[in-house]
């Protein structure tokens, strides 16, 4: 988790960021792709963070806290707790894995299993410390993954982390052979000539097609089951077939709908 008093950047300018719920105890936003969670070394100003400080700044509230991260060039939602019980009760649900995470990711090619679970564990790479590599001494992580929709391409991945490994949903779709479109660092990256003038690739996306799409925990004042949602980004709305979004919504109502404690 990541202590509201870490940061001291929320004089920054403001830059407008989606909200998607909003109450006196918990506040849920939509991550543009391409702009840091958090002021770190290499990026002190200009974060989600100092964004939503800056709001609260102007609304003459309390400073909020980060409840978890997202990588720099993945979208969704984000959540903050606006007290510090909230703070506390979100923070417990966390480290109890009470909280279920939702990813929707755009991967190259076809899956042979259209539902699975990937236990591999993670770890830093030691030539790489920006990577992270599948390893016998690394740390446990699991994620389960469902296939929405396919084409000769892509194919639609809908994948919820039971661990929270740095990069674990990316490491894990690479190590199935699977990458996610975009993601460079993991296989994901354009083919061949893609950029050339005049191929069909030259438009091959630039970040990872990894989204947050949902989130749910109970609320942290009245113990409620809460569940929040992020529309898709346009740069993975505009490559998928029309037919894709209704197969995203269908399963939305699905999951959210279901009074079932675990639909996988």
């Amino acid at each position: 988790m990541v202590p509201a008093e870490g940061a001291a950047h929320a004089a920054a300018p403001a830059v407008e960021i989606p909200i998607l719920y909003e109450d006196d105890d918990l506040l849920a936003v939509d991550k543009p792709a391409g702009m840091v969670v958090h002021p770190a070394y290499r990026h002190p100003d200009g974060t989600l963070f100092d964004a939503v400080a800056a709001r609260q700044l102007a609304r003459a509230e309390g400073r909020p806290c980060l409840l978890h991260r997202l990588d720099r060039d993945t979208s969704g939602v984000v959540l903050l707790a606006k007290t510090e019980r909230a703070r506390q009760a979100l923070v417990r649900q966390f480290e109890q894995r009470r909280v279920r995470k939702w990813y929707l990711a755009l991967v190259c090619g076809q899956p042979v299993d259209r539902q699975g679970e990937v236990c591999q564990r993670l770890r830093r790479d030691t030539a790489d410390r920006r990577l992270v590599i599948v390893a016998a001494d690394g740390q446990e992580a699991v994620t389960r993954y469902e296939v929405l929709a396919m084409d000769a391409r892509w194919s639609l991945l809908l994948a919820e982390p039971h661990t929270g490994r740095t990069h674990q949903i990316r490491v894990h779709l690479a190590w199935l052979g699977h990458p996610i479109v975009g993601d460079v660092a993991y296989g994901g990256g354009p083919p061949n000539n893609a950029g050339s003038a005049g191929s069909p690739d030259a438009a091959w996306p630039r970040r990872q097609l990894l989204h947050a799409w949902s989130v749910s925990v109970c609320h942290p004042a009245t113990g409620a089951p809460l569940r929040i949602q992020a529309p898709l980004p346009a740069d993975m709305a505009t490559l998928l077939p029309a037919e894709w979004h209704a197969l995203c919504a269908a399963r939305w109502r699905e999951e959210h709908c279901s009074n079932e404690p675990d639909r996988w």
